[in-house]
């Protein structure tokens, strides 16, 4: 089975990703972290050197990279489902699930990671920031295969998404 974890930055995409891999077996990828190991310098740097065109053009090259390898999940970029058409490459290639915390929740766990976020640099207010660039990327995350809703932090969204999977129609 091929896993593609969606949502914001923040969603617990990582977090979700490598405790559902480890409960199904199978190999975890953090995008994020393989794209800077494969770039040998932080996304941040790397947007500041090279802008976010080629950012997303290097993410799109290693996210089809993975059409050889038969099982795992994979926790992408907040952005990587909407540039280059890869939530289509990655409905056509796996099981895509949106994890989709509320606004709240997003902020709580951003607030101390905004310099780590290229896209979160500035001073406006956080919640604003967050709610403007998730509405744009919305119609996108909305194209996956599942959709998973948190509104309180402390739901188990290993274990809902893992259950989502295990339906018969999964496959």
């Amino acid at each position: 089975m091929r896993v593609f974890l969606t949502g914001f930055m923040g969603s617990g995409k990582s977090f979700s990703g490598l405790r559902l891999a480890a409960k199904m077996g199978l190999p975890f990828i953090d995008l994020d972290d393989l794209l800077e190991q494969r770039a040998g310098m932080p996304i941040t740097r790397l947007f500041a050197n090279h802008g976010e065109a080629h950012f997303r053009q290097l993410e799109a090259q290693l996210l089809r990279g993975f059409d050889t390898l038969p099982m795992f999940v994979v926790a992408t970029g907040g952005g990587t489902p909407c540039f280059h058409d890869n939530m289509e490459w990655m409905n056509q290639h796996g099981l895509t699930v949106f994890i989709d915390p509320t606004v709240d929740i997003i902020a709580r766990r951003l607030s101390k990671e905004r310099d780590k976020r290229p896209l979160l640099h500035g001073g406006d207010d956080l919640v604003s920031l967050i709610e403007t660039k998730l509405q744009s990327r919305r119609s996108c995350y909305e194209k996956a295969t599942y959709h998973v809703r948190q509104t309180n932090p402390k739901q188990d969204m290993v274990r809902l998404i893992d259950a989502l999977l295990q339906q018969p129609d999964a496959f």
